[in-house]
């Protein structure tokens, strides 16, 4: 398990891709090996990068086209089998945390 105290990575605002339940962004509070734990979690079911972006990569430097994008409610989760964590600039973590909540009409 990571150390809480001395991972640059606790506390930061992440997107996290995983093997089964898809991609993910929100505020990293632990990891171990391919398990983590997120607060304030968006579930990101339907991703679109704003200003003409491209790939995750892009979702985590530029943020969302909230016109197109369909993200779910803020929760607390614990994700299994990640593939990859991405630290997120400021702008794209506002981005996503602001992003509207995508409901079934």
């Amino acid at each position: 398990m990571a150390d809480t105290a001395t991972d640059p990575w606790i506390g930061k605002y992440v997107v996290v891709r995983t093997r089964d339940a898809g991609v993910h962004a929100g505020i990293l509070k632990s990891r171990d090996g391919r398990e983590c734990e997120l607060m304030e979690a968006r579930r990101l079911w339907y991703w679109q990068v704003a200003d003409n972006g491209a790939f995750l990569s892009g979702v985590a430097t530029l943020g969302l086209d909230h016109g197109r994008s369909k993200v779910g409610a803020p929760i607390d989760i614990l994700l299994t089998e990640n593939c990859e964590i991405i630290a997120t600039t400021e702008k794209a973590a506002a981005s996503i945390a602001q992003a509207p909540t995508y409901e079934v009409r």
